[in-house]
């Protein structure tokens, strides 16, 4: 089984039913052993429903059973796929399971469906019987004449989360199951009175109603930007539906009529926040489509980037991470990346020694690994760094103590940066490893080092990542970054010389720093005093006149 976790619950509102459409059982709560139990390898259930029941959901003469649907809530799924699952229906005329129900070699019964089931939660999920299955009311004589429905989950594998299902407590024992893990079980089950809401449909007679309970609802606001749609059927037996989506001003479809089967659409792009969507679903089946569809709205949340430059972060203050918006994460940086919710970085003393200048710290000691992720910045220029402060320590040693084991060859530490939503090696800015990169691990001081990465080129939403990570257990060291800082390039400071180079002529000259542009040259008649402009220059050097009074100069590397 291969199971996807996805959004939140929600709860199905009935809607005005055609005469296809037969539900039966209205409670809300839920269990996770009827139809069948995802949490083991195999299972089987048994479960019934009454002539009266049927009568009363409107099945009365003779009514073909095309589909069945159960209805999922709580945890919330995508594509969850059951395999080898069989369903059986035949004619059912007790009224309640006895003690340690049997199970029923079905071979007598004509199989309505074999194959493979994807749940998606919240909401209904429909099966398409293979072969549809014929009920006829024969009047209550001489025993009148209910349903049941005989299941089994024939897989092989489980995982968790699995499905649950909304059920309706009966007076009498109406569902029986039994599940094991070695092998399909044959043996007596359990019994219960808490019974599957169950929606039996019939080939469509018209076009289908519209779709009701949209998710995101209607008019909803805060909606994330990475938010799929999901509704539920209204009835009707569609077959599929055409799906839309866009906003206006101006008129713009991100989804114009795309059609699915599925009662989920996963929208081909993040969307943009503080932004009002407008979509609408219209089921279609072999009669035509619905009529007089709603259209739907809902809003994304405000952007929550960091948007005001520069921006720092020393790690000091007493929470760790800083703010909710800083992401701890775990997993292997091997594409294809998939994250997992811990991490093993903390809040640790800077360099190991005691006090109160804190950093980010991560212990890599074996077959270990951890993400720190900054929040979310909105890039508009192309000219912004990364700084920080990068040291290599052993595990709980100052740079004075036991120097790091330089045993790790299969040590990492890289600098990631991406949208925030999916990471890959193709978004690694800078790597220090031990084997084929420049920046060697091993050679980074235990007393720390100012690191700093250009981010050129680099516009939009971003998030920027530190992994640090190994594979093997051969070295027990200590990573730490401090003192982040990302905004404009912050150039070296020039070391300035004044030589006379003539009888009334002085030349200032000065060292080329890293990541200047241009140098601003300014002069005062004491270090105290009003300094001014009087020049600037992409040269290393500025000739000027030699004055009879005393001057004082300075020069201010600039990055334009």
């Amino acid at each position: 089984m291969r199971k996807y976790l996805i959004l939140t619950m929600l709860l199905f509102s009935l809607s005005i039913l055609t005469a296809g459409d037969y539900i039966i059982g209205t409670g809300t709560s839920n269990q996770y052993y009827v139809p069948f139990y995802g949490g083991n390898n195999y299972g089987w259930s048994r479960f019934f429903f009454t002539a009266d029941e049927l009568l009363a959901a409107g099945m009365t003469g003779t009514v073909e059973i095309s589909k069945i649907g159960f209805q999922l809530v709580s945890n919330t799924l995508d594509n969850y796929l059951t395999n080898d699952q069989r369903i059986y229906i035949h004619d059912f005329y007790d009224e309640t399971y006895p003690d340690s129900p049997q199970y029923i070699n079905p071979s007598s019964y004509p199989i309505a469906y074999q194959g493979t089931i994807s749940w998606t939660s919240p909401g209904w999920v429909f099966i398409q019987l293979t072969n549809p299955y014929t009920y006829t009311y024969n009047g209550g004589s001489p025993v009148a004449n209910g349903i049941e429905i005989l299941w089994e989950n024939r897989d092989g594998s489980a995982q968790s989360p699995y499905p649950r299902f909304t059920y309706t407590s009966t007076d009498n024992y109406s569902a029986a199951y039994k599940y094991n893990n070695s092998s399909f079980p044959t043996g007596s089950g359990s019994r219960t009175k808490n019974r599957p809401n169950v929606w039996f449909i019939s080939p469509a007679t018209t076009v289908p109603n519209p779709a009701v309970n949209p998710l995101p609802a209607n008019g909803a606001t805060g909606v994330e930007i990475t938010t799929n749609l999901k509704w539920s059927s209204g009835g009707g037996d569609p077959n599929d539906f055409l799906v839309s989506l866009y906003k206006t001003d101006p008129l713009t479809y991100l989804v114009n009529n795309q059609i699915t089967t599925a009662t989920t659409y996963t929208l081909p792009s993040l969307l943009e926040y503080n932004t009002t969507y407008y979509w609408r679903v219209i089921p279609r089946n072999s009669f035509g489509n619905a009529i007089a569809c709603p259209t739907w709205s809902f809003t994304t949340i405000p952007d929550p980037s960091i948007m005001s430059y520069p921006w720092t972060e020393n790690f000091n203050g007493s929470e760790f991470p800083p703010t909710d918006d800083w992401l701890l994460r775990g997993g292997d940086l091997v594409d294809p990346i998939q994250l997992v919710g811990s991490s093993l970085w903390e809040q640790d003393d800077w360099l190991n020694i005691s006090g109160t200048d804190k950093a980010a710290r991560i212990n890599i000691w074996g077959n270990v690994n951890g993400w720190i992720i900054t929040p979310q910045f909105l890039f508009n220029e192309d000219s912004d760094y990364l700084y920080f402060d990068l040291a290599f320590l052993k595990y709980n040693q100052p740079p004075t103590g036991t120097p790091p084991a330089l045993t790790g060859i299969d040590d990492r530490f890289a600098v990631l940066i991406s949208d925030g939503y999916t990471w890959s090696t193709a978004n690694i800015m800078r790597e220090w490893n031990n084997s084929d990169s420049p920046y060697v691990l091993n050679d980074i001081s235990p007393w720390g080092e100012r690191i700093c990465i250009p981010l050129n080129g680099l516009t939009g939403h971003k998030r920027i990542a530190f992994f640090a990570g190994s594979t093997i257990t051969n070295a027990d060291n200590d990573f730490m970054i401090n003192n982040l800082y990302v905004g404009p390039l912050i150039p070296d400071t020039p070391q300035v010389q004044i030589t006379q180079i003539g009888d009334d002529l002085c030349l200032l000259s000065w060292n080329e720093c890293s990541g200047a542009t241009g140098y601003d040259i300014y002069a005062a008649d004491s270090p105290e005093g009003s300094w001014e402009l009087i020049a600037s220059t992409a040269e290393t050097q500025f000739e000027f006149s030699a004055q009879e009074a005393k001057k004082f100069f300075r020069v201010k590397a600039t990055a334009r």
